[in-house]
């Protein structure tokens, strides 16, 4: 099956033939009625195809706003002259308010710094803009702004009707319609009175200011905005209520150029009016932060005093150590104050008195010292000394009794008595004491005592246990592979026999038997064996050597203990006494 589509020559004519047998002759009158009711038709309809193109889609304005530039631009090209001796009259109106408002602003912003520039609070303004990095001037500015705008009118112009009132506080609003009818009659008075010609747009009031409040009003077309502001109006306040009037007149421009007294339209213009109810208030210092305030002040200034005060008394204290004289035997190194105390670096003989005791003596608080001692041995004579009467007065009841130290006028005496088993110990207690070559002791009238004359058991006794110390604490080193005793050893071994032969008196007085173990020993440098010989060759040489000094055979006894794996080897190499006591039965 096919369809078959008719060319456009074959089209059927029948309406237009219908046309032609219903109007006939009578087409060219048609068209003459038509034209002479074309613009009644045309408004009609031109007029509601727009408001519904328009609400469709919104196309009419894209249309339009370029053909209507155009006309502009062509008709300015053409009539410049005329435009502009028209506009000059409004322009130089809104340029002289423009300028007035700008030179009032700039006064009274003038006139606020020169009040606050030579005094207190402009030093103090000054410190804290520099502080902020900011200019004096802007710092200025924003302390003195303080303002709130409480309540905002919208009047209509022509009939000075209240078409809209918003507050920030209701219960502080006033009475908004006697206000607007107030505002209107003054305006209208002023505009009367003292305007040249009528319409003089620069007499109308464009602001009421008492006291501390304010009334900026600007007037438009249509409308007038009303501000009620408490405090000192900011320069952007009156350009803020200028845009808020225009924006007004834009979104309600209908319902004010056909007012007739209903207000519902202007229900929603609390949003617009909304963004002028501002405020900038700031706090003022109160008396109990004042309050707080000066006792920190004074609580800083109070420690920063006590700081001082201690930092103070240390140093004063820091200077009456350091003019202090040290006793002999002490040297102060170093005195310096940190973290609250006085660190005083001291070097003290053992000696001598305590650095604690030498700073009581002076009447030195040393709660607030702390003491680094370090330990040296002072070679001062009075200390020498000191250390000589001091090693005298520590010595063994029985020898303490019977020393005492007379000093003449160039030499040290010693006198008294002391055992012969102790004399030798003395001297060499004596030698060691630093700085005693630079006296001159004289032990002449020092008399030794042989043990063997004491009387009192009690004595005996004690005197064979020194004895048996002394003795057990002997030993006679040999050299590497050797079994000869050297000179040096052999000096040690008639002392050694001279105190056995001693202990043997006092065990015989006290009924004590004695027997003396003489234990040689070897390093490890050689076979096993050959120690074991070696270590036994030295203790019998040492017995031998001992029975030739006058000492019996049968009180000694020779064991060889081999080799000793000791750290240090000349240890090894040795010969050990031990003495053994019990009592006879």
């Amino acid at each position: 099956m096919t369809s078959k589509v008719p060319s456009p020559e074959n089209t059927d004519r029948s309406l237009d033939n219908v046309r032609a047998l219903l109007i006939g002759r009578d087409e060219k009158f048609v068209d003459e009625k038509l034209k002479q009711n074309a613009k009644h038709y045309v408004s009609d309809v031109v007029s509601e195809a727009l408001i519904t193109r328009e609400n469709k889609d919104g196309s009419v304005n894209k249309v339009l706003v370029p053909l209507v530039e155009k006309s502009l631009h062509r008709s300015i090209e053409a009539n410049s002259d005329k435009i502009v001796g028209s506009l000059y009259p409004l322009v130089g109106t809104l340029v002289r308010k423009a300028f007035s408002s700008f030179i009032i602003e700039f006064v009274e912003r003038t006139n606020t710094l020169i009040e606050n520039s030579l005094s207190p609070k402009s030093i103090s303004w000054r410190f804290k803009a520099w502080q902020s990095g900011v200019k004096y001037s802007e710092f200025v500015a924003a302390q003195i702004y303080q303002y709130q705008v409480q309540q905002l009118l919208v009047i209509h112009r022509e009939t000075g009707t209240l078409l809209r009132n918003v507050s920030s506080d209701p219960e502080k609003e006033k009475d908004a319609d006697l206000i607007s009818s107030m505002l209107v009659a003054i305006n209208d008075f002023v505009a009367d009175a003292f305007s040249e010609s009528q319409g003089d747009a620069e007499n109308e009031i464009g602001e009421i200011k008492t006291g501390n409040f304010t009334l900026l009003i600007k007037i438009g077309p249509q409308a007038i905005l009303v501000a009620a502001v408490t405090g000192i109006v900011p320069p952007d306040m009156r350009r803020k209520l200028q845009l808020t009037l225009e924006q007004f007149h834009q979104f309600y421009q209908t319902p004010l150029t056909n007012y007739d007294g209903n207000n519902a339209p202007f229900d929603g213009a609390e949003t617009i009016l909304s963004d002028c109810l501002v405020s900038e208030k700031k706090e003022q210092k109160k008396k109990p932060k004042r309050l707080v305030g000066a006792l920190l002040l004074f609580a800083v200034a109070a420690i920063l005093m006590v700081l001082a005060s201690l930092r103070l008394s240390l140093s004063i204290l820091k200077n009456d150590i350091e003019r202090l004289q040290p006793p002999d035997g002490i040297l102060v190194a170093d005195t310096y104050i940190d973290q609250g105390k006085i660190h005083t670096k001291v070097l003290r003989d053992p000696s001598v008195t305590s650095v604690d005791e030498w700073l009581k003596q002076n009447e030195v608080d040393t709660t607030r010292i702390r003491i680094i001692e370090e330990p040296f041995a002072s070679l001062k004579p009075v200390v020498v000394k000191q250390k000589l009467t001091q090693l005298l007065n520590d010595y063994p009841l029985q020898d303490r009794e019977t020393l005492s130290v007379n000093e003449a006028a160039s030499e040290i005496a010693i006198s008294g008595q002391v055992f012969s088993s102790t004399a030798a110990q003395l001297t060499q207690q004596l030698e060691s004491i630093p700085g005693i070559d630079s006296l001159i002791i004289n032990t002449q009238r020092l008399a030794i005592v042989p043990v063997v004359e004491i009387n009192d058991e009690t004595l005996q006794r004690a005197a064979l246990g020194r004895l048996v110390d002394k003795i057990s604490s002997q030993s006679v080193l040999f050299a590497t592979n050797q079994d000869t005793i050297s000179a040096v050893e052999l000096a040690k071994l008639e002392l050694l026999a001279s105190d056995i032969s001693t202990l043997e008196a006092l065990a015989i007085k006290t009924n004590t038997f004695i027997s003396i173990v003489v234990l040689g020993a070897s390093d490890n440098s050689g076979s096993s064996a050959r120690n074991k010989v070696l270590s036994q060759k030295r203790a019998d040489t040492v017995v031998n050597t001992l029975v030739s000094l006058g000492v019996k055979s049968e009180l000694l006894i020779a064991v060889s203990l081999g080799e000793l794996p000791l750290k240090k080897a000349s240890m090894g190499r040795s010969v050990m006494i031990n003495v053994l006591t019990s009592d006879v039965k």
